[in-house]
């Protein structure tokens, strides 16, 4: 997740992903077919870690993880319909980080 806050989805590379997870690139398409995949798989992560709740929500990864997101979500349907059903179920919160869930949401309503 750190990568792809640090360097976003489309620069990141699946072989800076396998490096920086101890895999080879092989074995990351051996699970997931395409980098889409893959970042659907990283959502569903990113997602429980939105449900999860203010505590869980402050890793230094989370707020620019949710602005790469949200810029794609502009881009792809699917991950749009997702990012809004868990930006329904997030949990309320008065942290920086519960005030940017708050704000998409209340972009891309349910």
């Amino acid at each position: 997740m750190e990568l792809f806050a640090e360097r976003g989805f489309d620069i990141a590379t699946l072989d800076e992903v396998a490096l920086a997870a101890g895999f080879t690139k092989g074995a990351i398409y051996r699970h997931f077919p395409s980098k889409g995949a893959f970042l659907l798989a990283l959502f569903e992560q990113y997602a429980a870690v939105v449900r999860a709740g203010s505590g869980a929500r402050q890793a230094r990864w989370f707020i620019p993880l949710t602005v790469q997101f949200a810029a794609q979500a502009t881009r792809d349907p699917l991950l749009r319909r997702r990012l809004v059903t868990v930006l329904s179920e997030a949990p309320e919160g008065s942290t920086p980080e519960g005030q940017l869930l708050k704000a998409l949401a209340r972009i891309w309503p349910s």
